[in-house]
């Protein structure tokens, strides 16, 4: 039988392990084995063994050829080495072939490893290749590396603890929050417990929705989601400062809007979000505005429309989950004959034109 010996600081386990996981199996024809470090010699941990051990099991849980080893925490060494795991699972299975599956800046680094000659003697080293990321090709003839081929994927733990990209399987999405891991520390901090708690409540609506729909990247409704608030609780000054300061094309909007354009700051400039369709989601949730991304859409209407809110917005839920567009302009009619009941604001010129583009004209088509 083959193996795949897959190591790594999984800090956390991402779509893109996964990805790469799942190819090499089918290519390789070979059972995945996840080795998680105790301690990473390249990086330093920010979360407990045991929380990177259980998001691994939920994100390979789908996947009957893949497992987890506690190979590194049974040693009960301060630190162990690829050669030492590589020794060890071939002695436990020996009638079994056995690869090492490493990523392509491991490739460029694997010459300095700890024996790497007698690693690659030993087992087959297939790697998986990254966006826009050369590969050593002097490493990949030395040590007769192989490619794993497939779907690229640019996921990053570094990216995800920070909040940027949430590549992540749903599963890992809920273990983080329930033990408040990474970026969920700093939003929690900077919200109070009910936004919080409305937060996530819009995240895991707008992920829900995206899903239904097939939308490719879900998890960007969902970080737009989690995000859209983050400005909200801010002291007001402080508010209205960055607001004059870097949204000076939108200073004749009123206060209630105020906090969105914040949020957007705040996503770029703290959490380092830099994909477009989320920052303009964020920064148009509470007004809407004339022509709205798909991850737009989705977020203005789960921030209405979560259960939580207080009222019966099932048939709206319904509606998104069906069609995210038509249930779109669903919540927009409703929103609308709310604002207009409760004398709300309906005419600064975003929700104008929102309303506008999305309900007047389609009478008039």
């Amino acid at each position: 039988m083959n193996k795949i010996l897959f190591g790594g600081n999984f800090n956390p386990i991402h779509n893109g392990h996964i990805n790469m996981a799942n190819k090499a199996s089918k290519q390789f024809d070979a059972d995945v084995i996840f080795v998680p470090a105790v301690v990473s010699i390249w990086k330093s941990d920010t979360v407990d063994f045991n929380d990177k051990v259980e998001m691994i099991k939920r994100a390979i849980k789908p996947y009957k050829r893949m497992e987890v080893s506690l190979f590194e925490a049974l040693q009960g060494k301060k630190q162990t080495y690829s050669i030492d795991m590589v020794k060890y699972f071939i002695n436990k299975y020996k009638n079994d072939h056995f690869y090492l599956l490493i990523g392509n800046d491991q490739v460029n680094a694997f010459h300095k490893w700890k024996d790497a000659d007698e690693i690659a003697n030993l087992v087959d080293i297939i790697y998986y290749s990254r966006p826009n990321y050369d590969v050593d090709l002097n490493n990949v003839k030395r040590f007769k590396m192989q490619l794993v081929k497939g779907r690229e994927n640019d996921a990053s733990s570094t990216d995800i603890r920070s909040l940027n990209n949430l590549d992540l399987p749903y599963d890992v999405l809920l273990y983080i929050e329930e033990k408040e891991l990474y970026y969920i520390k700093d939003i929690k901090s900077m919200l109070k417990e009910s936004r919080y708690k409305h937060s996530l409540e819009v995240a895991h609506l707008s992920y829900k929705i995206a899903i239904h729909n097939h939308l490719k990247e879900p998890f960007k409704a969902y970080t737009a989601g989690l995000a859209h608030d983050i400005g909200k609780d801010l002291a007001f000054d402080t508010q209205q400062e960055i607001f004059k300061t870097y949204f000076k094309d939108y200073l004749d909007m009123p206060n209630f809007a105020i906090h969105q354009f914040v949020g957007a700051y705040i996503a770029k400039n703290k959490f380092g979000i830099d994909d477009k369709d989320i920052l303009e989601a964020i920064m148009f949730h509470a007004s809407g505005k004339e022509k709205m991304n798909d991850i737009g859409k989705i977020v203005y209407s789960a921030d209405k429309i979560e259960p939580t809110r207080g009222y019966d917005s099932k048939d709206m839920i319904e509606a998104c989950l069906k069609d995210f567009e038509k249930g779109f302009v669903f919540v927009l009619e409703e929103n609308r004959k709310f604002l207009t009941t409760k004398n709300g604001d309906i005419y600064n010129r975003l929700s104008k034109s929102c309303f506008e583009y999305y309900l007047e004209s389609k009478v008039t088509k």
